[in-house]
């Protein structure tokens, strides 16, 4: 079965019916403990990440795929899925420092403007890749009025846990999302300020012209039941 995701949900195993095989979920929460439903089990996954915007262009080329997550943007591909999509996990969009390093104050738009003009260096994600969180952190910086002073001493990536520049003395501060902040070692994660604190909701859809529909559906309400993903 082929899995297209956005770059948001790339933690975790690519084995998602071998349960136990991670000790973290795609989604960045706790692997479920409930067995695999035996209309999965054994089914291997072939799963190809990218940022969101990419994603996108990627099944209006006409590229196969079985099951597609996404955090926007599904009235692009209504017409190349079989139903609605249906939401399967959040992760709130936030920024990542050191663990060792005092947490600093996001409590307030100006106090958030100060820590981001304070740091010397920013890691976050392409706005014109489509990522989310890339997406909504330039919207803010643009509302907070600093966005050319930010732009001047930022890193723009794709593809990546940004949280691992912060982590390898790279950069002082990376945005993302928690879900993504969470997986890597030696970093915290910093809150926006109460106006700027997104929940992205990712959802999943199973594609209309999907090879195994049958399974690509078990595999997404396996993620949506009770105690899932």
């Amino acid at each position: 079965m082929r899995c297209v995701l956005d770059w948001g949900h790339q933690n975790g195993t690519v084995r998602p019916c071998s349960s136990p095989a991670s000790d973290r979920s795609w989604f960045g929460a706790p692997k479920r403990s409930t067995p695999c439903p035996r209309n999965l089990a054994g089914n291997k996954v072939n799963i190809s990440y990218d940022e969101a915007g990419i994603v996108r262009k990627r099944i209006l080329r006409g590229e196969d795929f079985d099951v597609t997550f996404l955090p926007a943007g599904w009235e692009e591909i209504r017409k190349t899925l079989a139903d609605d999509p249906v939401a399967v996990a959040h992760s709130d969009l936030g920024m990542a420092v050191l663990s060792t390093v005092p947490k600093p104050d996001t409590s307030t738009n100006e106090a958030t403007k100060r820590t981001l003009l304070a740091v010397k260096s920013i890691v976050y994600t392409d706005p014109k890749t489509g990522g989310i969180a890339g997406v909504l952190f330039a919207r803010m910086i643009e509302r907070l009025g600093i966005a050319d002073e930010i732009n001047k001493k930022s890193k723009l990536v794709a593809g990546q846990l940004n949280a691992t520049f912060v982590a390898k003395g790279e950069a002082e501060l990376a945005i993302q999302l928690s879900s993504e902040i969470h997986e890597v070692s030696g970093v915290q994660f910093v809150p926006m300020p109460p106006e700027f604190r997104a929940r992205v909701t990712f959802s999943g859809a199973v594609a209309a012209g999907a090879n195994e529909p049958g399974t690509a559906k078990a595999f997404l309400e396996f993620l949506t039941a009770p105690g899932g993903a």
